[in-house]
């Protein structure tokens, strides 16, 4: 049995790899989003604080955005990947359920026209 779990797990690698990369996409720009967000709520937080206060509150919002933009470049970099992996996956005839790794990139596509 266990022979037989490896040996199915084994048809399916391609699609397995391009499942994961797709759901640590849609997470690393859920990631992201919530970066972006912490830096939102320093801004207006340091609206209502002195001025010297003010400049330091400033700079780590910016640290916020800076580090959201680069874990959403990282999820970017895993939702092509997942995209390359699940054709890999359809060319070479892996009997897998390619339909939930593009249900995921299209959240994946949907999240990022949320943001605009």
């Amino acid at each position: 049995m266990l022979e037989h779990f490896a040996h199915a797990m084994n048809i399916r690698r391609f699609f397995l790899v391009s499942l994961g990369l797709a759901v640590l996409a849609v997470g690393l720009d859920m990631l992201g989003v919530s970066q972006y967000s912490c830096g939102a709520r320093l801004v207006a937080r340091a609206v209502v604080l002195p001025e010297s206060e003010r400049m330091v509150a400033k700079m780590e919002a910016q640290m916020y955005r800076s580090r959201g933009a680069v874990i959403s470049v990282a999820g970017l970099a895993f939702a092509l990947a997942s995209l390359v992996f699940v054709v890999v996956s359809a060319r070479k005839h892996e009997p897998a359920w390619r339909s939930v790794t593009f249900a995921l990139l299209i959240v994946y596509v949907m999240l990022q026209f949320a943001l605009t």
